[in-house]
C-alpha cells in the first residue's frame, strides 16, 4: 500500500512538472515557439508549422480533452463532460493568447485611454483565466483528484439541458425481458 502511494505521489508529481511547462509554454507562447524553432536549428523557409499559434491551439486542445476525459471517468454524465471541456477550451484560450505580457511596462505609456483600458482587460482576463486553470489542474493532481473536475461549475446552460433530457440508461435486467402490453384483460 505503502509503495502504490510512494508511486501515484511520484507520478503526480511529474504530471505537476509537465503541466506548469505546458502551462509556461501557454503563458508565452510567441518566444518559447522561437526559442524552439532556434533551439532546433530550423529556418523559416524550413518550417512546417510557422506560426506561434501551434502553441496557443495545441495547448487549447490537450487542456480540453483532459478534462473533457476525466469528467467522464469521474462519473460525470457525457453532455456535462463535453460542456466543461468547451468551457476549459473557451477559457484556455484566452490564458494562452499571444499578448506579449514580457512587455507590461511599455504597456503603462499607451496615451489614448480607450486602448490602455482595452489592453490592460485583455492582459488581466488573460491572467485571471491561466491562473484559474492552473489551480483546476495542480487540485487535481496534488489535493483534490477527480472531485475538482466534479465539482466544476459549467456556465453552458445547454450541456445541462441536454444532459437532464438524456434517456436514462437502461439496466442490463431490464433488456433482457421482453416489454409487457397493456393489461387488456383488466379493462374487461
Amino acid at each position: 500500500m505503502t509503495t502504490k502511494n510512494n508511486n501515484s505521489i511520484l507520478w503526480n508529481g511529474l504530471a505537476v512538472l509537465l503541466w506548469i511547462g505546458i502551462f509556461f509554454a501557454g503563458l508565452f507562447p510567441e518566444p518559447i515557439f522561437f526559442k524552439l524553432r532556434q533551439l532546433g536549428g530550423v529556418t523559416m523557409h524550413q518550417a512546417f508549422i510557422n506560426s506561434h499559434w501551434f502553441i496557443t491551439f495545441s495547448c487549447t486542445g490537450f487542456l480540453a480533452w483532459f478534462v473533457t476525459q476525466r469528467s467522464r471517468e469521474a462519473g460525470v454524465d457525457s453532455h456535462l463532460a463535453l460542456g466543461k471541456g468547451i468551457q476549459v477550451a473557451v477559457l484556455s484560450l484566452v490564458a494562452f493568447l499571444p499578448v506579449p505580457i514580457e512587455i507590461l511596462p511599455g504597456y503603462f505609456f499607451i496615451l489614448g485611454r480607450f486602448y490602455y483600458f482595452l489592453i490592460m482587460a485583455v492582459i488581466t482576463a488573460k491572467m485571471l483565466c491561466w491562473l484559474y486553470l492552473l489551480q483546476v489542474v495542480l487540485n487535481y493532481h496534488l489535493f483534490a483528484g477527480a472531485d475538482v473536475l466534479k465539482d466544476m461549475p459549467l456556465l453552458f446552460p445547454s450541456a445541462r439541458k441536454q444532459a437532464s433530457a438524456a434517456p436514462p440508461a437502461m439496466s442490463e435486467d431490464a433488456s433482457d425481458t421482453p416489454p409487457t402490453p397493456a393489461n387488456d384483460e383488466e379493462k374487461e
